[in-house]
């Protein structure tokens, strides 16, 4: 059985090359709760969404606003069924043309080798001012 943290790590290597339909398959639970801090009027990919088909949106708001020059998992610390990951970003936001740059933590909780939960912190602020 796949460890979780080598299938947070294969879930971010799918990211990174755009593979979400892989992502979705092989990291998301059908009933996973999926939260991304911040205002929804300003960064459309905020939100708590449950579920493949709205987190599947989620991807699809990220990929249509932002355009990511990195985006890298730099730390991952395991304990139990939670997986940790500490890493860095920049991105040009597609409307304004302004790059953001990001340290963020994930928090991911497994059950049987999928992901049930995920939490971003992240700077809010940062990606508002650069969709602004």
């Amino acid at each position: 059985m796949t460890s979780n943290v080598e299938a947070t790590r294969k879930g971010y290597e799918a990211f990174q090359r755009g593979d979400i339909p892989t992502l979705m398959r092989d990291l998301i639970d059908d009933d996973c709760t999926w939260i991304t801090p911040g205002p929804q009027d300003k960064l459309p990919w905020a939100g708590t969404f449950k579920g493949k088909q709205q987190i599947a949106n989620f991807f699809v708001q990220v990929g249509e606003n932002l355009e990511f020059s990195e985006f890298a998992p730099r730390e991952m610390i395991e304990q139990g069924d939670t997986v940790v990951v500490l890493g860095t970003l920049t991105a040009r936001a597609k409307k304004t043309g302004k790059t953001v740059t990001n340290e963020w933590a994930h928090v991911f909780k497994y059950r049987d080798g999928k992901a049930v939960r995920f939490q971003e912190y992240i700077d809010t602020a940062a990606d508002v001012a650069a969709m602004s």
